[in-house]
């Protein structure tokens, strides 16, 4: 699978992982409403581009996963939403087509505006299906053409599209980072797409197309977190909720969307 070689960097994270569920949602593309005023917030690409300080209320370090070499061929090909991208593939060029109608309506607002716009925008532009009953594995983390052209991902995949799509709508790699997370309330892993800005971290979500600060969701649990070509593996302080509770044996066990039963 794609998180092999991460077993040594897990022992230094205070992470716990039980059983796992899916993350879920959505239907067709709807007009994109109204989003939060936002003044004079800046982009925060130190902190977002490291995620070092506490995403979650998390510590990170920085480590190598095994699934380095697909993430750069994602990250490479995030700043190709273009027609001729599709490979002359229908689907992809009519969702393309929506995608890019939303990145460019956007391109005057707020950095707020942008990522509620381009959230909602995907989260109704893609049906949320399962890895397994897509590509018949548990773990697959598409390019947004394969997304694009299927019409379907799960919350990785849902994170990566969104990512491309600020890229065109003028956010720079820098200020965005994939995280992959537990949900604590519904015991499952989860994949959202993290916006640093200088007041606050903004979650992207397709389980909502409210975009809330990471202060706002206390279940979520970093596990480890990819910003362009840098990886990094959180934890938690001695003490807190999430140090208190039992450990995954490895991130090998993390499959965002599917999740794997720890037999122990």
């Amino acid at each position: 699978m794609l998180h092999k070689g991460t077993r040594a960097a897990g022992r230094w994270a205070g992470m716990a992982l039980s059983a796992a569920a899916a993350c879920m949602l959505t239907g067709s593309i709807a007009n994109v409403g109204n989003s939060p005023a936002s003044t004079d917030t800046q982009l925060d690409y130190i902190s977002t581009g490291s995620v070092v300080t506490g995403i979650f209320a998390s510590v990170a370090f920085p480590f190598k996963p095994g699934m380095a070499v697909r993430w750069a061929e994602i990250e490479a090909n995030a700043d190709k939403l273009a027609p001729e991208y599709c490979d002359g593939l229908a689907a992809c060029r009519i969702r393309l087509s929506l995608l890019q109608d939303t990145a460019n309506a956007v391109q005057d607002q707020s950095v707020v505006g942008k990522i509620t716009a381009v959230n909602k925008a995907i989260n109704r532009l893609i049906d949320y299906r399962s890895d397994k009953d897509t590509y018949g594995v548990l773990d697959y983390w598409a390019m947004p053409k394969e997304v694009l052209a299927s019409g379907k991902g799960d919350c990785e995949d849902f994170a990566i599209l969104k990512m491309a799509a600020l890229r065109a709508a003028g956010l720079p790699a820098d200020s965005m980072a994939l995280v992959v997370l537990r949900d604590s309330s519904r015991n499952f892993y989860h994949a959202v797409l993290a916006v640093s800005t200088s007041s606050n971290t903004y979650v992207l979500d397709n389980l909502r197309d409210a975009v809330l600060t990471d202060r706002q969701l206390p279940q979520y649990q970093a596990l480890y977190s990819l910003s362009m070509q840098k990886a990094w593996i959180h934890g938690y302080k001695r003490g807190s909720e999430f140090a208190m509770q039992k450990r995954p044996k490895s991130l090998e066990s993390v499959q965002p969307g599917e999740g794997i039963h720890d037999p122990s």
